[in-house]
């Protein structure tokens, strides 16, 4: 009886739960936002270009894609 029991919850919890999916994204491939973002720490240029820490939402639909390594400067920032 015990078995039977556990065997009915094991199953109901896994049919509840759904499945997951996991999507291998290559390095430095692009993706695209399914759903906003919100409070999102970025890196900005103010009116002098200097790169300044921010935060943002990132809308739905939005592209993210990375930075070269060659347009980087040692902190990390984009140097143009």
């Amino acid at each position: 009886m015990r078995k039977v029991l556990l065997t009915i919850i094991v199953v109901l919890s896994v049919s509840f739960t759904g499945c997951v999916r996991t999507v291998y994204v290559p390095h430095g491939e692009p993706v695209r936002l399914r759903q906003t973002v919100r409070n999102v720490k970025v890196w900005v240029r103010d009116s002098r270009g200097q790169m300044v820490a921010g935060r943002m939402d990132l809308p739905e639909g939005w592209y993210c894609l990375p930075l070269d390594e060659e347009t980087e400067d040692g902190d990390g920032n984009q140097s143009r």
